[in-house]
């Protein structure tokens, strides 16, 4: 190689730096104008209490030595400063001595955010998610057991001080290298998408503070071998410096081993956030119909950014969610699903929150308003269209129920799809993550006898209905049904009541259960019990439902933990509910419900005494044995059902009140 050869690298090189800092600074602005404002300074706080340690300012650890923070090439620059002076005002004399609390030692290699922030997709709810990069090699184990510390308080910190869920994931530089993200657990993929993590991670990244990952640097269609060339060029201190670079690895293309464990993982996210997820889910079919022609979406990503979009002006542009996005629709729109484009369409326009159909002040138009209403106006949505899903606050319960099967429908069809195309005994899913992956989605996907179903929604915050309206109807062959309706409907019937209606059950039970598992109520809801419906009365439904809200609250199936999916299911609590719909005047035991909550987050409502002798061995093998319960209605021989009822059964089951 001529002298000449390694100075024209390094000087692409540098041209892609400068171009690589540029789309990253540009994506830092975005993400601090899509900040609430009182929400803006945290973005500079965190890195700065990250970087130092002292008893005074949040994340503080006894480090006794021990390096566990500080972060490489950070500077403090003045709108940090006055970030710090304004969320910490009572530290004025500590903040102007900073070179006392500066560390000597630096332990973090960079700090870099990933996700949604700084894209099109970034909300006020978006979660922050950094990976806070380190050398392991040069840290004992006892200072990265502080640095987690520190992390999970800063963490609460966050939550406690702007309502903001903050995640830090400590990431081993070397492990991140040989994709090795550990197991499936909580916000962690583990084994089930390892690549594609990675591939999200380079798509998605801004560097905060610290080294940035060397792979920005790379041609996006460099070999390994390539990759590690060009690495070698650098040089501690040269242009552009080997100190301003870590190696996270090289990637040119997926792993369609990882396609099943990612699949079953956008699933399982779904529970939470389908509107992110049905992104994602058609992103994973998309690649599988491409294996081989397309390069990965970070790949494209990297050569927008390299080429300046043409224009080194443009580079700010760029944005990957947008462009993620375009890809899936050209995908679907050629494969003739306008179904699914209009349903893809629907919710990155809800995902974005954009709410074009509202005006808004000229100050206020910024990226994300101009990338959306070009894409509407590409569409040909009317106005209508845009109020309609503007108004989503104000949809009707069964509209939300609508979408929302829409989606899920979507992700379940995704998924059959790709299953039915891959080799399953090749996919790289551990056994242990393929084990809590699909218990989870077992626990809230399928159906069993006597389970409750999850209402399947996408809108957790819109679920909860104020003022619920309790009816008895009359089935043509005389069995009687439950109906919960949204909003204050007695006396009234016909299509009024039908646009409203929540749920129907066989049993008011039933009916209750289902709602409170699901969100739609809770003990602030005004619950309204129409005409016709002895002997239950209003009292008996509000005493009920205060005993399911605290016996079975709504189970988030993605919260379940690691352990309790790797072993099998067991009863966490049972309830017996004695002569709910009965007289209620003899002192015998008529009618007999059993509500039990497993362990995988399920509930179950068996009728029948005979649904006790079932659970006979469950309850007596687990230790400590689950809580028991028994309700009665009010009512003369309240007290002598109950002891008719625990005459007849081998278990100790404890009398709740009625009121």
């Amino acid at each position: 190689m001529s002298s000449q050869q390694p100075r024209t690298v390094k000087q692409n090189l540098t041209i892609r730096l400068l171009r690589v800092l540029r789309y990253n600074k540009a994506r830092i602005e975005r993400a601090l104008v899509l900040l609430p404002e009182e929400h803006r300074p945290l973005f500079h706080v965190l890195p700065f209490l990250l970087h130092v340690n002292h008893p005074d300012l949040p994340g503080y650890v006894a480090a006794e030595g021990e390096a566990c923070f500080g972060l490489n090439n950070y500077s403090l620059r003045e709108e940090v400063r006055q970030s710090i002076a304004a969320v910490f005002p009572e530290q004025a004399a500590l903040l102007e001595d900073l070179k006392a609390i500066w560390p000597r030692q630096r332990a973090i290699d960079a700090l870099v955010l990933m996700g949604s922030v700084g894209t099109i997709a970034q909300s006020d709810k978006s979660d922050f998610d950094y990976w806070v990069c380190v050398d392991s090699n040069k840290l004992t184990p006892t200072a990265m057991a502080r640095m987690q510390d520190k992390l999970t308080a800063l963490e609460q910190w966050a939550q406690d001080s702007f309502d903001i869920e903050v995640h830090f994931f400590l990431s081993d530089i070397e492990k991140v290298r040989d994709n090795d993200f550990g197991v499936a657990e909580g916000e962690s993929a583990g084994s089930a998408q390892a690549v594609f993590l990675k591939a999200e991670f380079y798509t998605t990244n801004i560097v905060v503070a610290g080294k940035a990952p060397f792979w920005w640097l790379t041609p996006d269609s460099t070999t390994e071998k390539q990759y590690y060339a060009l690495l070698n060029q650098l040089e501690a201190g040269g242009s552009p410096d080997l100190d301003w670079f870590m190696d996270l690895g090289h990637l040119d293309k997926l792993d369609v081993n990882e396609l099943f464990g990612a699949a079953i993982w956008q699933l399982g996210k779904a529970m939470d956030s389908p509107f992110k997820s049905v992104l994602k889910m058609a992103k994973l079919e998309v690649f599988l119909d491409n294996l081989e022609r397309e390069q990965p979406l970070c790949n494209l990503l990297k050569q927008r950014v390299h080429h300046g979009d043409e224009a080194p002006g443009n580079v700010a542009n760029i944005d990957p969610y947008a462009l993620m996005f375009d890809q899936l629709i050209a995908h679907y729109e050629s494969t003739q699903q306008p179904d699914v484009v209009t349903l893809l369409q629907q919710c990155l326009y809800i995902k974005c929150g954009c709410k074009l159909s509202q005006p808004v002040e000229e100050g206020e138009v910024n990226f994300k308003r101009r990338i959306i209403a070009g894409y509407v106006k590409r569409w040909g949505w009317n106005r209508s269209q845009l109020r309609h899903l503007d108004n989503a606050d104000n949809w009707t319960f069964s509209e939300l129920v609508q979408l929302s099967r829409r989606i899920h429908r979507f992700l379940i069809q995704c998924y059959r799809r790709m299953s039915a195309q891959l080799k399953m005994d090749s996919q790289s899913v551990s056994k242990e993550d393929m084990t809590v992956l699909g218990r989870r989605l077992e626990a809230y996907y399928a159906k069993k006898e006597h389970k409750l179903d999850f209402l399947r929604i996408g809108f957790d915050d819109k679920v909860n209905c104020p003022v619920i309206t309790v009816k008895q109807h009359k089935l043509k062959n005389g069995q009687p049904v439950w109906a919960a309706y949204y909003g204050n409907l007695l006396g009234k019937q016909g299509k009024a009541q039908d646009k409203t209606r929540v749920y129907t059950a066989e049993t008011p039970e039933g009916l209750m259960l289902w709602c409170v598992c699901n969100r739609v109520l809770n003990t602030d809801t005004k619950v309204l019990l129409d005409y016709d419906t002895e002997p239950v009365v209003d009292n008996d439904l509000k005493s009920l439902i205060k005993h399911f809200v605290d016996i079975f609250p709504p189970v988030r199936v993605n919260a379940v933990s690691r352990q309790d999916l790797l072993e099998p299911a067991y009863i966490k609590a049972c309830l017996v509910i004695l002569n709910f719909t009965t007289m209620r005047i003899k002192p015998t035991v008529e009618e007999v419900t059993v509500v039990y909550s497993t362990s995988w987050g399920e509930t179950f409502l068996v009728p029948g005494k005979e649904a006790i002798d079932k659970l006979w061995f469950e309850l007596q093998e687990v230790f400590p044995r689950p809580p028991c319960y028994v309700f009665v209605p009010d009512g003369m021989q309240r007290k002598r059902i109950y002891q008719a009822f625990t005459d007849t059964t081998e278990y100790e089951f404890e009398l709740l009140n009625y009121w």
